[in-house]
């Protein structure tokens, strides 16, 4: 089964981003979040976010179709993390708190799960990277 992939930025994040790049050396950056989405048959069944603020990552499951929903990271190009898992049903939302190096690019993508396994989550692209705040 193919699954589609849209990626939302908001114009804030696209802006802070593009800031960051301005950024001079030595100086603070502002952090940054960002949201991947996967989709069956054209409809939205799950959805992943990072918060850079406290490093939290949250999966919501939008769709009663016994599949859990799964945040695939990898943090400044490292190999892919293990999944953080939320089976708990339509509508549920889980909180995963972590902790990330100041700075640290977070690439991730969401993916589908069945009994806790990525469900063709290989084939699905990274995200946009956020960014972790420096001190």
């Amino acid at each position: 089964m193919k699954h589609q992939r849209k990626i939302v930025v908001g114009f804030g994040a696209i802006a802070m981003s593009l800031g960051m790049v301005a950024a001079t050396a030595g100086s603070a950056h502002a952090g940054t979040n960002n949201s991947d989405y996967v989709y069956t048959g054209g409809t939205a069944t799950g959805k992943v976010w990072f918060d850079h603020d406290g490093d939290w990552f949250y999966a919501q499951d939008l769709s009663a179709d016994s599949h859990g929903v799964a945040v695939q990271y990898r943090i400044n190009d490292s190999y892919a993390k293990p999944l953080l898992v939320n089976n708990g049903g339509k509508g549920s939302v889980k909180a995963f708190n972590m902790d990330f190096p100041e700075g640290a690019t977070v690439w991730f993508r969401a993916c589908l799960t069945e009994n806790s396994v990525a469900w063709d989550c290989d084939d699905m692209a990274w995200s946009v990277s956020a960014k972790k705040a420096k001190a």
